[in-house]
């Protein structure tokens, strides 16, 4: 008797289904993904699914992580996310992850690898979002679609995890039922300074002073893989244009652009 595969929220990219105990999907010749976790597994992280080939369809195997993943409804997501202890925890569950990337090496080539080799640290998960954590007890526990994962600078990695979980968007959460509402820098900035310096802290690492560049470049890139993506004529990113995604992160870049001065956290 087969087992039930149980199609799971999410996946912009690729249907992924769970059967068991194990997460399946079709083959995406990334074997640089598959190579990275496999050296996860190795190094003693255990905050990722472990790789376990493939099966008689041909489908990649993963291990399925219990737990819940309440971002897959950003930004109209489970109020906890918002909270301080969660960002501390993400914050170091990113640096464990990038210390555990330290040193691996594979002969497959990364799909989004940054374009200057010169200053890459680590490799970047480059999707590390509330959509892509796994909680348990409302705890961020595991990383989660490492499909994105290329070497970088930690800070490339970085800027988007903070840009979806400080958040620097648009949109301000408005506990306690976690209903958003618009930004408005008398209301929020100060609390937007304070939960950077606070991630910065947790990560262990100095704040750059040209933070607002970075996290600018890191959407203005997304916003390319979207665009680049679409051309090639993958279904996928033709999708994501089509219900707004690209649009949508265009209008972010205006308003980091107009707004993030307000959250620096050298201001007195």
């Amino acid at each position: 008797m087969s087992e039930i595969e149980e199609v799971l929220p999410g996946g912009n990219v690729n249907k992924v289904v769970r059967v068991g105990d194990t997460i399946r999907r079709s083959a995406t010749n990334n074997s640089y993904v598959n190579d990275l976790l496999l050296h996860l597994e190795k190094s003693g992280f255990c905050n990722a699914p472990r790789f376990l080939g493939k099966d008689e369809q041909g489908r990649e195997m993963f291990t399925f992580i219990p737990g819940e993943v309440p971002g897959n409804d950003y930004p109209d997501i489970s109020p906890y996310i918002w909270s301080d202890a969660s960002l501390i925890e993400i914050a170091k569950l990113q640096r464990k992850f990038h210390d555990a990337t330290r040193g691996f090496a594979s002969e497959a080539i990364p799909k989004n690898a940054y374009p200057d080799p010169a200053i890459n640290e680590v490799v970047c998960h480059n999707d590390a979002a509330p959509y892509n954590i796994v909680f348990k007890d409302q705890y961020p526990m595991a990383l989660i679609d490492f499909d994105m994962a290329s070497p970088g600078p930690r800070i490339w990695d970085i800027a988007y995890t903070l840009y979806t979980t400080v958040p620097l968007a648009s949109f301000e959460p408005a506990p306690p039922d976690a209903a958003t509402v618009s930004y408005s820098p008398d209301l929020h900035a100060g609390n937007r300074r304070r939960r950077i310096a606070l991630f910065f802290e947790n990560y262990g690492m100095e704040a750059p002073d040209n933070l607002k560049q970075w996290v600018i470049e890191r959407l203005q890139a997304l916003c390319a893989t979207l665009s680049q993506g679409a051309a090639n004529g993958e279904e996928a990113f033709v999708k994501m244009i089509e219900e707004g995604h690209l649009s949508h992160y265009e209008q972010e870049i205006k308003f980091l652009t107009l707004n993030f001065d307000d959250w620096t956290i050298y201001q007195d």
